[in-house]
C-alpha cells in the first residue's frame, strides 16, 4: 500500500489488482437490466461520447495476474497491446516480483510471456513481451503525445479494465487536476478506481492512451491517480528486457537437473514439483524433462509420485523424449490409467496404446506411477500393482521425465530413475506384521503412548502403511453406510408395497412413507398423528352443524389457508423440502402435489371425497359428489376454485390425447408422480447416486412404464460397473423391452455395457 500526502487528503491504496468504475459504465457481460449507462457523482459525463470506444478499444485490453508463493493467484490487474509485435504495458506491481506471471485476452485465450520487456520502480510501470500471435495480437492502442502538463482540467476521459474481476467494463471521467506523489507528478482523474483495474488505459476522446491507472484513494471513492503515457513512452524507448525463465526465480526447477518444454508453470517447493497452467503444446501438453538418465538405457526403471487436483486432469511419466513432440507417457487421464505413444504435435499423431480403469489407483490421493523398461517391454505399476506390459520399441533413446495435459493442476513427489527402483511400502511380510499388530490393539488404545510403543520396531514407511489402512477403513464405513441406506429404502419399499396392497391405502401414510425413505430420521406414526389431529380439528367445527359436502370443504380451507396459513412456494419452489410431506406440515408451504396429497387426506378423514387431478406442468384437486366432479381445486393458491376459463388454460395444447387431463389419478399414481419429481430434481443436480434410488422405486412400483425404468436403471448400474445387476436389466429388456426401446437403443445400450464393463 502507497500512501499519499495527508496535505491532499488522500491516502492512495496501492493496489496488486485494480481499475475503476466511473460514471457511464459499459460492461460486456451484465446481467439482464444492468446494461447501458448510468452515472456517478464522481462527474457528469455525455455518455453517448464514448459509446463506440469499448467496441474500439476492446481487443488490445488483457488481463494480468501473478502467483503467489504458494502457486495461487495473488493478482489481477489489466494490461493493454501497445505494439503488435507483442508488447503489453500494465502498471510495475501489477506483475509482482520474480512470479510466473499470466496474461489472457478477451476471449479467454492466453497469450504466452516471453520476457519482461521493461520495468520502472519510480514511475510503476512495465511492459510484457508476448509470443506473437496474428489472432490474439490483431489490435493495439494509439499513445498520446501530449504530455501531463498539455492536459486541461475537466477534459473527459475513460478507462476499459476489470474492477472486482468485472471484466472489460468501460468507466468514463474527467481530469481533476495533476499532484506530485513521492516526487512523481500524476493526473488526478474523477473516477473511482478499484481492484482489477491497476494496469489498464486512461483514454482520451480519440481512444489514445493518456495515462496508465496506478493509485486509488482511500478517502474518496471517486478520486483517482494515473502515470502519464509520456513515462512509457521513455520506457519503450529504453527497455531493460529480462527472459521468462530468468525472472521467475521463486520456485524455479534447477536448470541443470529440469528442462521444461512448450511451456505451462513448473514450480517446485518443498521438495515438491507442482504443475499448472496450460502448455503451450496440442491438448495444452507441458513437458518437464530430467536432464541426466538412467546408466542402463536398455533396462530401467522410472518412478513418481503424483497427485491431480481434479481426476478430470492426466499428469504422469514421459519415457524416451526427444525434447520435442515425441515420447510415450504413462499416466492417469480422466480417472484411467493410460499409456501413449506420442508421435508429432497433433492428436493425430497420438496413439493411445493401452487404457484401463483399475482399483489400483486411488482418485484425489497419491499414486505411486512406475515403468520398468526391459528392451522394448514397458512394464507400468500403480500404488505397486502391475497394471498391464506394453511391447513397443519405436523410440529407444531419450531423456525422461513428467507430463500434464489439458488445465491439469498437478502435484508430483519423489522422482526417481535408476536400474532398479526398491517400493517404499513395506515388504508383504512386515505388512501382514503390522496388521496383525493392529487387530491387537483395541480402538480405544490406539491414541495411547503404548500403541505407539508397540509400532517403534517397524521402519518409518510403516507410517505410510498405516495411512493407507485408515483410507480402506474410511472407503469401508463409507461403502457400509451406503449398505445400511440401502437396506432401509428396501425396507420402506416393502412397507410401501404392503400399504398401496391393503384394501384402503392411506395416501398420506404413503407420502411420509416416501419421506422416510429418503430420511430415516422421519417419525411416520408422529406425523399420522399429527394428520389425525388436524382432522379432528376440523371435524369439532362441524360437527353441530348438519353441512354440504361443498360447505365441509369451504371449513377445510378455511383451517388450512386462513387459520394455518399453509401455502404454495413461490420464493423457494425448487427447494426439495417442497416434495416431503413431513416438512411440508413443518413449514406449511409446498409444491401443488404435495400439498394435494394434504388436502385429499385431510378430506378423505372428514368423509368428502377429493381426488387428484395431474395436469402437464401442475398439480389440482377436484371434489366429486355422487361420484360426479362439481369443483376444481387449486391447493397451491390456498383452495382457489378454478373456473371453466382457467381450467382450459391448464388444459394441453390441441392434438391427440392418450387421456382425459382431468381423470383423477389413483394413490399409487398420486406416489408415482412424486417420485418423479424428486428424480428430476436429483437429474437437474447431477446426483446419479440418488436418481438410482428413486429408479429403484419406479421399477418396482410403476409398472406400466417398467422398460423405460429398467433401461435407465441398466444406464446407471453400467456406470457403477455392477455388471451383475447391469446383465438382469439387460436381459429383462432384450426379451420385454423392445418395442418400448426400440432395437437400435438396445443395440447401443449393449455395446455401452460391453465397452463400460468388460474392456
Amino acid at each position: 500500500m502507497r500512501s499519499l500526502s495527508l496535505r491532499y487528503l488522500l491516502a492512495a491504496a496501492f493496489l496488486a489488482t485494480g481499475l475503476f468504475l466511473g460514471p457511464a459504465v459499459f460492461a460486456e457481460d451484465q446481467s439482464p437490466g444492468a446494461a447501458g449507462p448510468t452515472t456517478s457523482p464522481a462527474a457528469t459525463v455525455p455518455a453517448d461520447l464514448f459509446v463506440g470506444l469499448a467496441e474500439q478499444l476492446k481487443d488490445a485490453i488483457v488481463t494480468i495476474s501473478h502467483q503467489g508463493r504458494d502457486g495461487s493467484q495473488e493478482g489481477l490487474g489489466t494490461g493493454f497491446v501497445i505494439d503488435k509485435a507483442g508488447l503489453v504495458a500494465t502498471s510495475r506491481h501489477v506483475i509482482g516480483d520474480a512470479r510466473p506471471i499470466e496474461v489472457h485476452f478477451r476471449d479467454g485465450q492466453k497469450g504466452i510471456v516471453t520476457s519482461v520487456y521493461a520495468t520502472d520502480h519510480h514511475t510503476d510501470l512495465a511492459i510484457l513481451k508476448l509470443d506473437v500471435q496474428e489472432n490474439l495480437l490483431s489490435q493495439a492502442l494509439s499513445l498520446s503525445s501530449d504530455t501531463a502538463g498539455a492536459l486541461s482540467q475537466g477534459e473527459l476521459v475513460a478507462a476499459i479494465g476489470h474492477p472486482l474481476g468485472l471484466k472489460n467494463t468501460l468507466v468514463t471521467g474527467i481530469v481533476s487536476g495533476q499532484q506530485t506523489i513521492e516526487r512523481q507528478e500524476l493526473i488526478q482523474v474523477a473516477m473511482p478506481i478499484d481492484h482489477g483495474n491497476s494496469g489498464g488505459p486512461l483514454v482520451n476522446r480519440n481512444g489514445e492512451v493518456i495515462g496508465i491507472i496506478t493509485y486509488k484513494s482511500s478517502v474518496s471513492d471517486n478520486v483517482g491517480f494515473a502515470m502519464p503515457v509520456s513515462h512509457l513512452r521513455e520506457l519503450m524507448d529504453d527497455p531493460n528486457p529480462i527472459a521468462i525463465s530468468q525472472w521467475i526465480t521463486i520456485g524455479a526447477l534447477d536448470p541443470a537437473l529440469w528442462t521444461v518444454k512448450f511451456g505451462g508453470n513448473w514450480r517446485q517447493r518443498a521438495g515438491r514439483i507442482h504443475a499448472a497452467g496450460q502448455g503451450a503444446g496440442f491438448g495444452g501438453r507441458t513437458l518437464c524433462i530430467a536432464t541426466q538418465t538412467p546408466e542402463s538405457p536398455d533396462d530401467f526403471e522410472i518412478a513418481v509420485d503424483v497427485k491431480l487436483e481434479e481426476e478430470s486432469g492426466a499428469a504422469g511419466l514421459v519415457m524416451f523424449s526427444d525434447g520435442n513432440n515425441r515420447h510415450y507417457g504413462f499416466y492417469p487421464s480422466s480417472g484411467r490409467l493410460r499409456f501413449s505413444r506420442f508421435d508429432g504435435p497433433d492428436v493425430f499423431r497420438w496413439n493411445v496404446l493401452q487404457e484401463l480403469e483399475t482399483d489400483a489407483y486411488r482418485p484425489d490421493e497419491w499414486n505411486r506411477l512406475k515403468v520398468h523398461y526391459s528392451n522394448g517391454t514397458f512394464n507400468c505399476y500403480c500404488n505397486g500393482e502391475l497394471v498391464y506390459s506394453i511391447q513397443d520399441s519405436v523410440y529407444t533413446q531419450g531423456n525422461h521425465g513428467l507430463a500434464k495435459f489439458r488445465d491439469t493442476v498437478a502435484v508430483f513427489r519423489g522422482f526417481q530413475q535408476a536400474n532398479e527402483i526398491r517400493d517404499p511400502g513395506l515388504s508383504e511380510e512386515l505388512e501382514n506384521q503390522l496388521r496383525q499388530r493392529l487387530s491387537e490393539l483395541p480402538t480405544a488404545d490406539l491414541e495411547k503412548q503404548t500403541a505407539l510403543d508397540s509400532l517403534q520396531e517397524f521402519p518409518g514407511t510403516a507410517s505410510e502403511s498405516l495411512s493407507i489402512q485408515a483410507r480402506e477403513l474410511e472407503q469401508r464405513a463409507e461403502a457400509l453406510r451406503s449398505l445400511s441406506q440401502r437396506l432401509h429404502e428396501r425396507h420402506v419399499l416393502t412397507e410401501i408395497q404392503s400399504e398401496l396392497s391393503s384394501e384402503a391405502p392411506s395416501l398420506g401414510r404413503l407420502a411420509l412413507m416416501l419421506a422416510w425413505h429418503d430420511n430415516r430420521e422421519v417419525d411416520v406414526a408422529s406425523y399420522e398423528m399429527q394428520l389425525r389431529r388436524m382432522a379432528e380439528a376440523i371435524r369439532d367445527r362441524i360437527k353441530s352443524e348438519k353441512l354440504k359436502p361443498t360447505e365441509i370443504r369451504q371449513v377445510l380451507d378455511q383451517y388450512l389457508f386462513e387459520d394455518n396459513g399453509f401455502h404454495g412456494s413461490r420464493t423457494d419452489y425448487y427447494s426439495v423440502s417442497n416434495s416431503y410431506l413431513n416438512e411440508v406440515l413443518d413449514d406449511r408451504e409446498g409444491l401443488p402435489v404435495t400439498l394435494s396429497v394434504l388436502y385429499i387426506d385431510l378430506a378423505d378423514r372428514l368423509g368428502i371425497d377429493v381426488r387428484g387431478i395431474g395436469l402437464p406442468g401442475h398439480y389440482i384437486t377436484a371434489q366429486y359428489v355422487d361420484d360426479e366432479p362439481v369443483a376444481y381445486i387449486d391447493v397451491f393458491a390456498e383452495g382457489h376454485e378454478l373456473s371453466a376459463l382457467e381450467l382450459g388454460l391448464r388444459m394441453p395444447a390441441s392434438g391427440p390425447r392418450e387421456a382425459d387431463p382431468l381423470q383423477p389419478q389413483s394413490v399409487a399414481e398420486i406416489l408415482i408422480r412424486m417420485i418423479n419429481n424428486l428424480k428430476r430434481t436429483a437429474e437437474e443436480e447431477g446426483d446419479f447416486v440418488t436418481v438410482q434410488r428413486y429408479v429403484e422405486l419406479l421399477v418396482a412400483l410403476d409398472t406400466e412404464h417398467a422398460a423405460e425404468h429398467r433401461y435407465l436403471r441398466a444406464l446407471l448400474t453400467i456406470r457403477k460397473k455392477d455388471a451383475e445387476a447391469a446383465e438382469k436389466d439387460l436381459a429383462w429388456l432384450e426379451e420385454h423391452g423392445q418395442a418400448v426401446i426400440g432395437q437400435q437403443r438396445l443395440i447401443e445400450l449393449r455395446r455401452f455395457a460391453d465397452n463400460w464393463l468388460y474392456e
